[in-house]
């Protein structure tokens, strides 16, 4: 029988900007690999208004959860009824989850992120690890990144204050900042990029040096082709060298877990992504 229209699961992602945003397109190829049928819309979001936009939404009590996008991840984490220690951690959220008496807030942007490297065969365990970055993208990473049982992460930013406030909100003796002198006296086993420099062709301020022990590199954006960032590694002699499609099509999978109780297959996905990021080049 075909679904009843009013069953139908609402979901949407909230952002502004949010045209760009391609979680529609990710989650339609994952209901379809259960033979669902959902509505996921995007919503541009207002800053004003964010948090009775969400209340709109779930008005529908077929609304059962939304992703969220920059720049309301903190105002939806304080918007939830309930966090997961991630998103009380980073003090933000990209995924919301109705629950019998309220909503949930979590985070899957770590959990994207540490499916992909495993995915591309880079194991944290007992590594040393370089995280460049401090926002939104590494707090949101750190718990996830210190489960997979890394030997130290040492966290590179241009603000060294921010550096210092990811340190304590990792409250790990594993986790200590370093300046930008201190970075090109290490020799680590993964470089992960989290700032979005990258989109603007620029670099972080960490030296070549860094590059010489030949570690698997990391950058959290992408782009239709290697990054500026992924360029200079794979230069240096960087074999292992990835971008960040992988993780939002992780994070995304792991929201559809959150909603529905059942995990996609990213591979296929994936694929279509990226053939699609590249086609679009050539139009």
């Amino acid at each position: 029988m075909p679904e009843n229209s009013t069953s139908i699961k609402k979901l949407a992602v909230f952002g502004n900007p949010i045209a760009q945003s391609k979680s529609p397109l990710i989650h339609q190829m994952f209901a379809e690999q259960f033979n669902m049928t959902i509505s996921y819309e995007r919503i541009l979001g207002e800053e004003l208004t964010f948090k009775d936009q969400l209340t709109d939404f779930f008005a529908d009590a077929n609304a059962v959860g939304a992703n969220i996008t920059m720049p309301f991840k903190e105002a939806a984490a304080n918007w939830a009824h309930e966090k997961s220690t991630g998103v009380t951690k980073a003090n933000a959220a990209n995924t919301l989850i109705r629950q019998p008496n309220g909503f949930r807030a979590e985070t899957t942007d770590g959990k994207g992120l540490v499916s992909d490297l495993l995915r591309n065969n880079i194991s944290l365990t007992s590594k040393k690890v370089l995280l460049i970055g401090a926002g939104g993208a590494a707090r949101g990473a750190i718990e996830d990144l210190l489960s997979e049982h890394p030997a130290h992460i040492y966290i590179s930013n241009r603000s060294a204050l921010n550096a210092q406030r990811l340190v304590k909100i990792a409250h790990d003796k594993r986790v200590s900042a370093v300046t930008e002198n201190e970075c090109q006296e290490l020799s680590v086993d993964v470089i992960i990029n989290a700032t979005s420099l990258s989109l603007n062709g620029k670099f972080p301020a960490v030296g070549d040096a860094i590059f010489s022990s030949h570690p698997a590199v990391y950058d959290m954006v992408y782009q239709d082709a290697d990054t500026c960032f992924i360029k200079k590694a794979k230069a240096l002699g960087c074999t292992k060298a990835f971008d960040g499609l992988g993780m939002l099509v992780g994070q995304a999978a792991e929201s559809f877990y959150l909603w529905f109780g059942l995990r996609p297959d990213v591979e296929p996905v994936l694929a279509r992504m990226r053939q699609e990021l590249t086609s679009s080049t050539k139009l």
